[in-house]
């Protein structure tokens, strides 16, 4: 099923307002900062996730864009169009895509985003998805959880995409204290077209 992104609107401050055009700008383009609290409690609670032992090149190329961007993408489409079976499709079909290690770690850190998520009001299909992995009837994987999270708050999957490429690297490289931030947006990009750059070029 294609998937149609919705129509983003940009409220910018009135006129009157006394700060400096380029500071408004600046505070619009961090208008995504609180992705960053809604995952918080993901990011504190999970020691590993996928980028695990690995370096950051073997988890773009590899885990990310073999098993999690697939999934994270059908699932964003099924939760925007309203569809839980597609949406249980999509967490089977990672199910069976994971390693034992990889599929544990990925239920426990969906667990921990669904709880931070369980008072949000008129969930729709998210809250239909919450029942069934409640129920049992699917495991409730991180990045399906986080699709479906990411949708009920009109991000776009190329935002879903992308944080959850951030998520990754923040808690894969906490203790790396020479650490530096990648390209994002042009990972997702470059995810989004089907294809992936070398580290180098970020």
């Amino acid at each position: 099923m294609k998937a149609q992104l919705p129509i983003t609107l940009t409220l910018l401050p009135p006129p009157e307002d006394r700060r400096g055009e380029v500071e408004i700008i600046e505070e619009w383009a961090r208008g995504l900062d609180w992705v960053r609290w809604l995952l918080g409690s993901v990011r504190a609670r999970t020691e590993h996730l996928g980028l695990n032992g690995g370096g950051w090149q073997d988890f773009t190329q590899g885990l990310f864009r073999e098993k999690i961007a697939p999934a994270l993408e059908a699932a964003w489409s099924a939760a925007h169009e309203g569809d839980l079976d597609a949406l249980l499709t999509a967490d089977a079909d990672l199910s069976s895509r994971l390693s034992p290690d990889e599929s544990k770690r990925s239920r426990q850190a969906g667990a921990v985003l669904l709880k931070s998520t369980s008072r949000a009001r008129y969930q729709g299909v998210l809250g239909h998805f919450r029942d069934q992995i409640t129920a049992g009837r699917c495991e409730g994987h991180l990045a399906i959880v986080w699709a479906a999270v990411g949708n009920f708050f009109h991000l776009s999957l190329a935002n879903v995409i992308a944080e959850y490429l951030r998520l990754e690297w923040e808690i894969g490289t906490r203790d790396d204290l020479k650490r530096r931030e990648p390209n994002f947006g042009l990972l997702t990009r470059d995810v989004l077209f089907g294809r992936m750059r070398e580290p180098k070029a970020l």
